[in-house]
């Protein structure tokens, strides 16, 4: 199910860039698989995709989100 969303989000990278964690609705979140940056097509803004895992309860979901100038935002999640 998709559920479309924009939240500002606490997302940490590794050392290329690439999304690592994260915080989302207060839990911590871990990126288990290769992140996708998404084709920007002239859009402002890039945006990645990727499976993660809730610390909490080991729940998994694909979410997508977008950096903007100053912040990280989650915008959709596939559970």
């Amino acid at each position: 199910m998709l559920t479309s969303t924009r939240e500002d989000i606490q997302l940490w990278t590794d050392e290329t860039g690439t999304p690592a964690r994260l915080v989302w609705r207060g839990e911590r979140w871990r990126v288990i698989d290769r992140p996708t940056e998404n084709e920007t097509n002239g859009a402002l803004w890039a945006t990645w995709r990727f499976t993660m895992r809730s610390d909490v309860d080991h729940r998994t979901v694909v979410g997508d989100v977008e950096r903007t100038a100053h912040q990280w935002a989650f915008i959709a999640a596939y559970e």
